[in-house]
């Protein structure tokens, strides 16, 4: 076995364990119908490394070239696909066909440079797309999807330099050869390990985010509106600014899910989170405390502003215009205010505004109460 064999031995069983890693991932959101192109592309490619074994062989060595013109293609197609856009075929299909038959017809007739400097063009044309749609095109991006881009940058940059070789110098032939040897590992690995971890990030970011999420209305949950106000609560803190915290209940919700079932219920659950959200600050902060009752917190905000925020948020639920499979009796929402700028312990003032709604509910629902003791 010569060492070009061993060489290519070697990328067949990288590429086939990244294939079979593949099929452990379990996309289950949008990204997942890229996921089979990106297992086309890294079988395409194994099996170009396979047939490149002979590449003595005319036939063989056009099988091996054209799975190669394959493989960019269907990368192209799968990074298209990860960054939410539609795949245009139209264009893909073409330049790989022409890719296929160009890079075989003149590696078949031992015109290396040419075909050199063709692959150089084809890359641009393929691989281009691919870090343009990782860099700037894909919606919340990881530090994979950076790195996958910097992986299409290097591809790019590796064919841009060996084709310059080749123009200032022709006879460094083997030269541009070793550079592609040399690299390619690097960049056929680091597709491919960027690619699955990609997968696996946005996994844990998922999961991330359902702990810190209600399900139900997509706000944030107690826990998330911790996470997400500590910050805030120490900055106020050092810089002695008020901040208000409400607890809101839906009156009579027992009621409403009696009348109109569960489902209603929810509907009218995540009716009132949208109303609520539309009255407030893009600095307050609502979150879903569990069953009927919301939290929210409003930063640099003293009495006076509270109160009139709350008004706000009481004559919103008043107002609302629910679905018509859910159409009930009035609703109304129940307010207890908690100001504070001396304490900032969230659970202590969190207590705080829970005494208070339990007062505002003592005295006939619909109505603000202000949190007067110190608990």
């Amino acid at each position: 076995m010569t060492s070009e064999q061993l060489y290519c031995f070697a990328m067949f069983q990288v590429l086939l364990v990244f294939l079979l890693a593949s099929f452990r991932l379990r996309a289950t959101d949008q990204s997942s119908r890229a996921l089979p192109l990106l297992q086309g592309a890294i079988c395409a490619e194994l099996f170009s490394w396979l047939f490149y074994f002979w590449p003595a062989v005319g036939l063989s060595l056009v099988l091996s070239l054209s799975l190669s013109a394959l493989s960019m293609s269907l990368l192209t197609a799968f990074c298209f696909k990860r960054a939410g856009r539609a795949v245009p075929w139209w264009w893909i299909i073409p330049v790989g066909l022409a890719l296929g038959v160009s890079y075989s017809y003149f590696s078949y007739h031992r015109q290396q440079e040419i075909s050199l400097h063709l692959m150089t063009l084809f890359a641009f044309l393929l691989i281009g797309p691919c870090f343009w749609c990782f860099r700037y095109l894909k919606p919340n991006p990881t530090l994979s999807d950076f790195m996958m881009a910097a992986v299409f940058a290097a591809w790019l940059l590796i064919c841009l330099l060996r084709s310059l070789m080749l123009l200032i110098a022709p006879d460094w032939l083997l030269s541009g050869l070793l550079i592609s040897q040399s690299f390619w590992p690097a960049v056929s690995a680091g597709y491919c390990i960027f690619a699955l971890t990609g997968y696996m990030e946005e996994t844990q970011q998922k999961f991330k985010d359902e702990a810190l999420h209600d399900p139900l209305t997509g706000l944030l949950n107690r826990r998330g509106l911790a996470n997400a106000i500590q910050g805030c609560l120490a900055y106020l803190q050092r810089q002695r600014h008020s901040a208000a915290l409400f607890m809101i209940d839906l009156d009579h919700f027992k009621q409403i899910n009696d009348k109109i079932g569960h489902d209603g219920g929810d509907e009218v659950l995540i009716a009132v989170a949208e109303a609520l959200q539309k009255e407030l600050r893009q600095s307050d902060v609502l979150a879903r405390y569990g069953g009927e009752e919301f939290i929210v917190f409003l930063p640099q905000t003293d009495k006076d502003s509270a109160q009139l925020a709350a008004e706000r948020l009481l004559l919103a639920v008043r107002n609302m215009h629910l679905p018509q499979s859910t159409q009930t009796q009035n609703l109304t929402i129940s307010l207890g205010i908690a100001v504070f700028d001396a304490d900032f312990d969230f659970d202590c003032q969190l207590r705080r505004a829970d005494h208070a709604l339990y007062q505002a509910k003592a005295r006939g629902r619909d109505r603000i109460e202000f949190a007067t003791d110190t608990l």
